[in-house]
């Protein structure tokens, strides 16, 4: 049988260790029973499902870490990395924009607004409608806390052949816009009073 490198596969419940090309079991958990569409892929296929997904995970944690250095929390610094990398919005652009309820988007304002990160001003095009700005020393000092790792992740880039990356970011893209659809139908699943409960 062939043999590559090994691998090792992780995700939130189980660490495996597995060697590429081999039918050794590569799993999101041995309790859970995946779907026959999932269980019927490549070990390689699956092994790079779970590390996306552990990815995520981790973006998650460091967004929750960074979050916490500066006082506010996550929901916080996605409403105010929307604002800075887009610009100003109504609170309605914003919570369509990340996703959030109008409730849940206003009280993220309100708290970033006390923390000083934001300010509300009027639309100079409308003065009916008030937008929600960032406040520029305020939005430098949240994302110069990933200054370094901007900078590692592009020495780590550099490694990689132009083609590579263009194969890379294709990847994540795709595996980005899979999020977001399945993220829209967990919405609308709660909207229509669907939750799911335990099986068993």
């Amino acid at each position: 049988m062939a043999r590559c490198s090994r691998a090792t596969i992780r995700c939130s419940t189980l660490s495996t260790t597995v060697e590429k090309l081999d039918c050794r079991e590569v799993r999101l958990s041995s309790d859970y029973p995946e779907s026959a569409a999932f269980r019927a892929s490549a070990p390689q296929h699956r092994a790079l499902v779970l590390a996306l997904l552990d990815l995520g995970i981790e973006i998650d944690t460091e967004g929750q870490a960074a979050a916490a250095l500066i006082g506010i929390n996550q929901t916080d610094l996605i409403c105010l990395n929307a604002l800075f990398r887009q610009g100003a919005m109504t609170a309605g652009q914003l919570a369509v924009t990340i996703g959030l309820t109008s409730g849940a988007t206003t009280t993220a304002i309100d708290r970033l607004e006390r923390a000083g990160y934001v300010h509300r001003q009027p639309d100079p095009s409308d003065r009916r409608r008030v937008l929600v700005e960032p406040s520029r020393e305020g939005a430098h000092q949240a994302f110069s806390l990933v200054d370094d790792l901007l900078e590692r992740t592009t020495q780590l880039s550099a490694s990689y052949s132009d083609d590579q990356l263009t194969l890379l970011l294709e990847l994540l893209d795709r595996f980005r816009a899979l999020i977001a659809e399945h993220t829209i139908t967990l919405r609308a699943q709660a909207a229509n009073n669907q939750p799911t409960t335990p099986r068993g």
